[in-house]
């Protein structure tokens, strides 16, 4: 998996409500400790609001952020595009005539992703990734990836870079164009929806 950055504000404002979160975590275990005439050793005290920090940002990171309740608070606009799509693209190519299956798997966390884009003759893996949430037209998913044909893929297949460019309509379809590499040369589109 790989960072990817969103057009949102979202990143500084939910990094300072954990930072207060940890804060008064720390805060709460101290009053606790002292309530029970248990004294923490300084190196051990001194720690304890980085380490609510830490732990409160990796289920965040994970889990947190994908909660219905986040989007209700506003903390979180990110859309979440974990899962199996499938669909078909059209090349270039072939002039579009042929519809080729394709399967789209993406793997996220708040601040990762990875997008696996598989057809019968090659599979290609994202590099960067782009996830635009303010765009009036609804959220795009841009990215760039490297593409490896398959052992049985045709000769004139070879590895490549290029570029997608994904809009979801609604949460269940993503269509858009892609372009690959300039020594490939082929454009087309790529149309799938979530299973």
């Amino acid at each position: 998996m790989h960072g990817y950055s969103t057009d949102t504000d979202e990143k500084r404002v939910v990094i300072l409500f954990l930072a207060a979160l940890a804060i008064a975590l720390a805060w709460v275990s101290s009053k606790l400790l002292a309530t029970v005439h248990l004294s923490m050793p300084w190196w051990a005290d001194a720690p304890s609001s980085m380490f609510f920090f830490g732990v409160l940002y990796a289920l965040f990171d994970r889990h947190l952020w994908r909660h219905p309740l986040m989007r209700k608070l506003g903390l979180v606009k990110t859309p979440n595009l974990t899962g199996c799509w499938r669909g078909y693209l059209t090349s270039s190519f072939d002039n579009h005539a042929k519809r080729h299956v394709l399967s789209l798997d993406i793997f996220q966390s708040w601040t990762q992703i990875s997008i696996f884009l598989t057809t019968v003759t090659s599979i290609s893996w994202s590099c960067v990734a782009f996830i635009q949430v303010s765009d009036p037209e609804g959220v795009a998913l841009i990215y760039q990836y490297e593409n490896q044909p398959l052992a049985d893929a045709t000769r004139t297949m070879h590895m490549h870079n290029g570029t997608a460019m994904l809009r979801m309509p609604n949460g269940s379809r993503l269509a858009g164009d892609y372009y690959a590499g300039r020594d490939r040369g082929t454009f087309g589109r790529i149309s799938c929806r979530r299973v």
